[in-house]
């Protein structure tokens, strides 16, 4: 079973780490070490290693595959183009470290975990932020607006590290729970004392603090075990996450608030990107929009695959939350937005923006 490998997994994560094991998959190609930058001519990589902590064969990690069989198809002989997945090279956290590091050259990574590097971009992880229609949140991340999120990465006072490439909507988050609750989850009120698994982020955290609930932070692929041990009451996490980890073994009522957007920043190291050959600066980036329609057509044929899932398992229930429940929620974030806002002008002014977009 999935959940057996995810717990495995994670006591062995530190291990696979260290050893550098390539993606199991006979498509890949396989490296005995990671080198880091190291260059056969000038501007010229001898490799591109490319990582992601999604699960095998989700939309997440069928775009990783097609960004890096793109790019090398691109490259030719000129690279030889890596792909780690599947938390091979430890956590998110641990991903972007070995980035900032050039032991990684490219990642694809929640802005969850990136925003503990990049705090802008935590706008994007405001509750009711975005509509509830995927193409006009594509439409903005694609947009003006995602490509000037892309560009502030890096800005003052931050030493630029990472080089952003792309922005991936990656579905909306679910809220989950344990099939004995006897609450109804219908307002804000509803998760008063309630432990809720989510990743280790500070905006997350203050969200649900503020609806009175028990922010527990894990790495996602911790949630199944947490969840089963009863660790936590439920969870923050997209149909995929939840189809592809089982989670609705352990999770008996879902429900879908359109509250949160999963968005997946592709990034460079940032000394690594400026130092390649405008051609291969050029084949990275087409890769990365290849990558992003492999991502959009896979979410469009597996995500009402992962629901249905969801909704025939055993003693499920599944809900929508109406608008006028919606509304409410919506009402209750108003003093996180202040809060997190506060002192941020850039912040401040793009969300305004963004909502703009959608009224």
């Amino acid at each position: 079973m999935i959940r057996t490998r995810k717990i495995y997994v994670f006591f062995l994560a530190a291990m696979m780490a260290m050893l550098l094991c390539p993606a199991c998959d006979k498509d890949m190609p396989t490296v005995q070490r990671i080198t880091g930058g190291e260059q056969n001519t000038e501007g010229k990589p001898a490799e591109i290693i490319i990582s992601h902590s999604q699960n095998l064969n989700t939309p997440e990690d069928l775009a990783a595959r097609a960004m890096q069989k793109r790019l090398q198809e691109l490259l030719g002989e000129q690279a030889k183009v890596i792909l780690y997945a599947d938390y091979q090279l430890g956590s998110a956290r641990e991903q972007l470290e070995a980035l900032q590091l050039d032991r990684i050259h490219i990642t694809i990574q929640p802005v969850s975990a990136v925003s503990a590097f990049e705090e802008d971009l935590n706008v994007f992880l405001l509750p009711y932020l975005f509509s509830a229609n995927a193409d006009e949140v594509i439409a903005v991340l694609d947009g003006p607006l995602g490509q000037e999120a892309l560009e502030h990465i890096g800005m003052e006072p931050h030493e630029q590290t990472f080089e952003g490439l792309g922005l991936w909507f990656g579905g909306y988050k679910l809220f989950t729970f344990h099939g004995d609750d006897h609450k109804h989850i219908q307002s804000p009120a509803d998760f008063q004392g309630l432990h809720i698994s989510i990743p280790d982020n500070a905006l997350l955290k203050a969200q649900y603090t503020r609806w009175g609930a028990v922010p527990v932070a894990a790495d996602t692929i911790a949630y199944y075990s947490i969840l089963a041990q009863q660790m936590a009451d439920g969870s923050e996490a997209t149909a995929s996450q939840i189809a592809s980890d089982y989670l609705y073994e352990v999770q008996h009522n879902i429900v879908q608030a359109y509250h949160g957007v999963e968005i997946y920043t592709v990034l460079a190291n940032h000394q690594w990107y400026e130092s390649l050959s405008s051609d291969v600066q050029n084949a990275i980036l087409e890769a990365e929009l290849y990558a992003k329609e492999t991502l959009y057509k896979a979410l469009a044929e597996q995500e009402p695959i992962y629901i249905e899932r969801i909704q025939q398992a055993k003693g499920m229930r599944y809900e929508v939350l109406t608008e006028k429940e919606q509304a409410v929620f919506k009402a209750s974030i108003i003093p996180l937005y202040v809060e997190q806002l506060s002192g941020n002008p850039w912040q401040i002014e793009y969300v305004a923006r963004i909502q703009k977009c959608f009224t």
